[in-house]
């Protein structure tokens, strides 16, 4: 076996926008001619990318549901509201002889923030829905819908981004003496005593039979943002609706015991996510923004537009990888890197999204891991090893696609498809099955295509002739 160069050599990617093609955005192969190899110089393009603008997604059966109002100077302003059902303490539930409500808190457990951290306030408002969450037939509902809710507030609360501080709180311990817990950071909104008591404690009992009689008449809660009372250019939440008891609402009343005596006790209304009962309303103004402008001239656009919460997406074309094995008799890949960079000034004073992932269409167009994170692939590297993490020092981001590359240029699978998400994406059923997608990652990043002259995309390969 003899290699036409000692080590590896490297093709470094440049730009060539390919003729007549419509929304070149073009990441090029560049041979450097001073290396001694054998080969000619490819200077068509190879990859093209384009901006899209993501359709409408599943926003239930999701780990997390979004709150909130963020005025973003470059992508525009987007608005997350919330509406989640509640579930019974169990069938049958009685509040004992003659209850009193205390108060009735809802907790919506913190899991993520993106925005202005320290600048803004915010005040959330609750109200009751005019249609249920509630199902039972698993009914996917999506980001763009719009939920009815009653223009009564029920609830609400002023507070800010410490969404990473937990706090401490009294326990109440029934038969015994009050004690205090450190919690997670959570959300707690304070309910009308009022509303819940008419609505939740003397509720006939024939109504609280089941989740489902009982949410035929409740319907749910709707939580969202009071735009005029959040300052500056405010900011969006995750919240956890999935793990078990992790949102609730929380009741606290006084019954008559057995004995006659009163007792305090706390029950909790689970919002139950993981079964689809918690739903997101995501709306995204893009009027005079930046990524307005990128979306309706594509053409001529030469920056990346990447935004969480199922915004944007990336897609790749490979119309020309075959030529990569004009390289060389029997060119073999050892590692293809692409590159993307930030485009500076633009990762201050929001911060670039810590990572962004990419996928291929299968034949049927659906979606699979490329090879090289494809756990079922020989040529798989490991969870995480593929890239797509930021670099804060280079300010870029890599992905390898070392065998997605090779199996492109040998011919042993074909493009239907390539793209880079923000969304974080995972094989939830084994071999063969398709991608599942938590579309409500917050973040986003701005980078430059390959036409950018400054900040280039661009495809790195190291390869070998083997002759």
């Amino acid at each position: 076996m003899r290699f036409i160069k000692t080590g590896l050599l490297t093709m470094l990617v440049s730009l060539f926008i390919l003729g007549g093609c419509k929304n070149p955005s073009g990441i090029g192969l560049n041979i450097d001619p001073n290396t001694d190899i054998n080969t000619i110089l490819v200077d068509t393009s190879t990859v093209i990318t384009q901006l899209q603008k993501m359709d409408s997604v599943r926003s239930n059966f999701n780990p997390t549901s979004v709150l909130g109002y963020f005025k973003d100077p470059i992508f525009g302003t987007t608005t997350a509201n919330m509406a989640v059902s509640l579930t019974l303490p169990s069938s049958n539930y009685s509040f004992g002889t003659n209850p009193t409500l205390d108060s009735a808190v809802l907790v919506l457990p913190f899991v993520n923030f993106y925005g202005d951290s320290t600048n803004t306030n915010y005040a959330v408002e609750v109200r009751q829905l005019n249609e249920e969450v509630f199902n039972q037939t698993s009914i996917s509902y999506y980001d763009n819908k719009h939920w009815s809710a009653s223009p009564t507030i029920i609830g609400s609360a002023n507070f800010s981004a410490a969404y990473r501080d937990s706090i401490t709180l009294q326990d109440i311990v029934a038969g015994a003496k009050d004690t205090v817990k450190r919690v997670p950071a959570q959300l707690r909104i304070k309910l009308d005593p009022n509303f819940i008591t008419n609505n939740i404690i003397n509720l006939d009992s024939l109504k609280k039979i089941d989740n489902k009689t009982f949410n035929d008449y409740f319907k749910g809660l709707y939580v969202s943002l009071n735009k005029n009372n959040t300052t500056n250019n405010g900011g969006l939440f995750t919240f956890d609706t999935n793990t078990s008891g992790a949102a609730r609402l929380d009741l606290f009343y006084k019954t008559t015991s057995t004995t006659g005596t009163l007792d305090t006790i706390s029950t909790s209304f689970n919002i139950d996510g993981a079964s689809g009962f918690a739903a997101s309303e995501i709306s995204w103004d893009l009027s005079g923004s930046a990524v307005e402008t990128a979306l309706q001239n594509p053409s001529t656009n030469d920056i990346l537009y990447l935004n969480g919460l199922n915004g944007t997406q990336v897609k790749l074309d490979f119309p020309y990888i075959q030529r990569i094995k004009s390289l060389g008799t029997n060119v073999a890949i050892n590692r293809a890197e692409l590159e993307l960079k930030i485009v500076n000034g633009t990762d201050a004073p929001y911060a670039p999204i810590q990572q962004l992932k990419i996928f291929r269409w299968d034949i049927a167009h659906r979606p699979k891991f490329v090879p090289d994170e494809d756990p079922y692939d020989a040529r798989y590297i490991g969870a995480g090893y593929i890239g797509g993490y930021y670099n804060s020092v280079t300010k870029s981001y890599l992905f390898n696609l070392t065998g997605y590359i090779q199996d492109l240029m040998s011919g042993k699978t074909q493009n239907y498809g390539t793209f880079i998400t923000t969304s974080n994406t995972s094989l939830p059923s084994g071999f063969g099955g398709e991608l599942a997608f938590d579309p409500f990652t917050l973040g986003r990043a701005v980078t430059g295509s390959a036409k950018n002259p400054t900040y280039k995309a661009r495809l790195k390969i190291y390869y070998t002739d083997l002759k």
